[in-house]
């Protein structure tokens, strides 16, 4: 069988392209106690015993209060980065629990 590689060095990029855009821009939010904060805002956040890699970048929502420890957090990530930490109502974290 005889393969047409023009063909092929065309359509490939384009597959690749398309796949890699379809897994881009993943988003998730994760809400928990927060058990570790650094002093500023860089370094690791401890959320419910998971670990977070936070840079100075990151958003500081405190509409619901002071983001300390002990208090219920709201973690927004794209493709694996922390882009907003924001302090939610104790509420929220027991709801996450249930």
């Amino acid at each position: 069988m005889k393969t047409n590689h023009k063909v092929l060095n065309m359509i490939l990029p384009a597959v690749f392209v398309l796949i890699t855009a379809s897994c881009s821009d993943k988003e998730l939010e994760y809400t928990g106690i927060l058990d570790h904060r650094p002093e500023g805002k860089d370094g690791m956040w401890v959320i419910d015993g998971k670990s977070f890699s936070v840079t100075a970048d990151v958003e500081l929502d405190e509409d619901d209060g002071p983001i300390t420890v002990g208090t219920c957090v709201g973690l927004d990530m794209v493709d694996g980065d922390v882009r907003e930490i924001e302090s939610e109502d104790m509420e929220e974290c027991q709801a996450e629990k249930s």
